[in-house]
């Protein structure tokens, strides 16, 4: 039976680059995000706006019994970069319904979906989660929540499944150019990610969809459930 990748936020950034590293591995992948550039016969793509409740409460995972089944929770928004009391309440919503409440969901499904497969979840999360950092209220507590989520999801010890968090580190993705494009009054450490960029800092997003393929085919060799990709060596 063919291996069957599930992965949101397939757009753009990292979510693109292992759907279509896991395409060049003979995966059948169905990718969930707004917009789409991926072209295969092994690839099924579903528009949808993962900050919308009745779209997310309504998607479906496909029914057929797989062997072996993979979920990346991958979309996230970096939301508006401000200080927290700037925050619009409507912004708080939307972020934290993208990074949090959307993938929490979408966990959910999948575990009960496929209650009798072999099951990877793979939650994309952040360095984030460990710091304080100045403007990024939302951003910093859900993959913060993110991160805890997956440790009680692994602690729970649901049949067949295996669950990572994984920290990819400062990629250069879409994410990063709207960082740069931030008022430095509202972020004061706007000239470090400047340098990140300037200085050639910023790691690829093939380099970290490979190194997210090593963490697939070994998910059974880490002993942790919060993994940082810097840690992750593909030599």
């Amino acid at each position: 039976m063919q291996k069957v990748a599930l992965i949101t936020g397939t757009g753009g950034g990292i979510g693109k680059a292992i759907a279509e590293l896991l395409l060049k591995q003979s995966y059948l992948v169905f990718g969930y995000s707004r917009t789409n550039k991926i072209k295969h016969p092994n690839f099924s793509f579903t528009k949808i706006d993962l900050s919308n409740l009745d779209a997310v409460k309504q998607l479906q995972f496909p029914k057929e019994s797989q062997k072996d089944i993979l979920l990346i929770n991958n979309a996230a928004t970096i939301g508006s970069i401000v200080p927290f009391d700037k925050k619009e309440t409507r912004n708080i919503i939307q972020e934290y319904f993208i990074n949090l409440v959307a993938p929490t969901i979408l966990c959910k499904k999948f575990i009960t979906t496929y209650p009798e497969d072999k099951k990877l979840l793979i939650n994309i999360s952040s360095g984030a989660a460990n710091s304080p950092i100045h403007s990024w209220s939302t951003y910093c507590a859900t993959k913060s929540a993110l991160d805890m989520l997956t440790r009680v999801i692994a602690e729970e010890n649901h049949k067949n499944l295996t669950v990572f968090s994984v920290h990819p580190g400062v990629v250069d993705t879409n994410m990063q150019s709207e960082i740069r494009n931030s008022d430095p009054k509202n972020f004061p450490l706007l000239s470090k990610f400047t340098d990140y960029y300037t200085q050639n800092e910023l790691e690829n997003t093939n380099i970290v969809a490979q190194k997210l393929l090593h963490i697939i085919k070994n998910s059974n060799k880490f002993n942790q459930n919060i993994l940082s990709i810097r840690d992750v060596s593909i030599n």
